[in-house]
Parts: C-alpha cells; sequence; structure tokens
C-alpha cells in the first residue's frame, strides 16, 4: 500500500514538473492554500474586533458593503470599457 501511494506521488511530482502550465497552476494553488491558512490563523488568535461597541460593528458592516459596492462597480464599468474597445469601428 505504501509502495502504490509513493508511486501515485511520484507521479504526480513528475506531471507537474513537466509541464510549465501545470507548474504555475501547481504553485497558483499553493500560494491560494497557505494564504487562506494564514488567514485562518490570524483570525483564530487575532482579538480583532473584540473591544468594538454594537454601534462600531454596525459601522464596520456599512463600510464593508460600501466598498464590496465599489469594487463592483469598477468591474463593471472595467467590462463595458473593454467591450467599447472591442466593438468593430472604434477608435482608441
Amino acid at each position: 500500500m505504501k509502495i502504490l501511494f509513493s508511486l501515485i506521488i511520484a507521479v504526480g511530482v513528475f506531471a507537474v514538473m513537466s509541464s510549465r502550465r501545470l507548474r504555475w497552476r501547481f504553485m497558483e494553488e499553493l500560494k491560494a492554500l497557505s494564504d487562506l491558512l494564514l488567514l485562518i490563523f490570524l483570525r483564530a488568535t487575532s482579538r480583532f474586533g473584540s473591544e468594538l461597541t454594537q454601534d462600531g460593528l454596525t459601522e464596520q458592516k456599512i463600510w464593508r458593503e460600501q466598498r464590496l459596492r465599489d469594487l463592483k462597480g469598477l468591474g463593471l464599468r472595467s467590462r463595458q470599457r473593454w467591450a467599447r474597445k472591442k466593438q468593430p469601428g472604434q477608435g482608441v
């Protein structure tokens, strides 16, 4: 069983290392995983927000929603600009 598991791991590592695209994707997934684990650790060990009052929590929620709306608006405007650039006969 150990030999089969080791063989599967070895084949997987070889496949990832032999393809540039797979290697890049693997590294991106590894970075995303490490970011997630770091965030979980920081949230678990941090006391951030524990001193906020109910008004403070409400204000934080409002600011978070405003940032999300701003980001969605930026994405929408960016897609509209790209759509205009791709239309035939439009000069940029």
